[in-house]
């Protein structure tokens, strides 16, 4: 039986842990690092495959596919682990390269560096990867849709949007904002919000699928609501602002890296 190891239990491995118990891997064992240990303890006890173990020095010993969530300031420690030649080892850890963690993970050299998002405990949103590996690609796949790439100079840039969920759920909530001054009821209006957008991104997914470029013009009426309310962010420069948001979370990317 494969046995995945968690050295590092925090919010987006227990995201990944209970997406991936929804697939095929719920056959495979789980071992978790004792921190952090409310969630550690809490997931032991939710599934029968998964184990607590004592110490990160467990969970390395007793896996065959290592998934590293720890800080990145904390990749130092992980030359004491007793990694092996036979693993293989997916790293969340945001900013470090596939180099420099095989460096620290010796003498596995079989490494994918991955960022997967909360989405993944219901099997949606995008999970970015490299390099390309089959075994990690079987594991993930039914959890998100994998965006896999060869260079890691491009993992790097692709993963830049991904600084706009916070920004996402702002936006919708200060919509709901709006509608409660206009007296509107709660549950019904985060209800609409909230179902609103999820379906504007299942429609841009099915566009993607056959190659459709989404142009916004056939997603509006002349003279509508639509139409009324792009061309006012148009004119006050809040699509310009998107991309220079996205610079600078690229450049803020940048500083965490050295």
């Amino acid at each position: 039986m494969v046995s995945l190891g968690f050295v590092g239990t925090g919010a987006l491995a227990e995201a990944v842990i209970r997406g991936l118990q929804k697939t095929e891997a719920k056959a495979y064992t789980y071992r978790l690092s004792p921190r952090s240990e409310a969630r550690s303890r809490a997931l032991a006890a939710a599934y029968d495959n998964t184990i607590r173990e004592e110490s990160n020095e467990a969970v390395v010993a007793n896996s065959d596919i290592v998934l590293l969530g720890v800080l990145p300031k904390q990749i130092g420690t992980l030359g004491a682990l007793p990694f092996r030649a036979d693993q293989i080892v997916v790293s969340f850890l945001a900013g470090v390269s596939v180099d420099l963690v095989r460096t620290n993970v010796a003498p596995a050299t079989r490494v994918v560096r991955m960022i997967p998002l909360p989405g993944i405990e219901y099997g949606k949103g995008p999970i970015l990867m490299t390099p390309p590996d089959p075994e990690v690609e079987a594991l993930f796949g039914p959890v998100g849709d994998l965006v896999i790439l060869d260079r890691e100079s491009d993992f790097d840039t692709m993963c830049i949007p991904s600084g706009l969920m916070s920004a996402h759920f702002q936006m919708q909530n200060t919509v709901l904002g709006w509608l409660t001054t206009r007296g509107m009821p709660a549950a019904q209006s985060s209800r609409f919000v909230r179902s609103l957008f999820v379906g504007l991104g299942a429609l841009a997914l099915a566009a993607d699928e056959k190659g459709d470029p989404l142009p916004p013009q056939e997603y509006e009426t002349p003279g509508g609501l639509n139409e009324t309310a792009r061309a006012y962010l148009g004119r006050v420069g809040w699509f310009e602002e998107t991309t220079k948001v996205l610079d600078v979370v690229d450049a803020h990317r940048k500083t965490l890296a050295k």
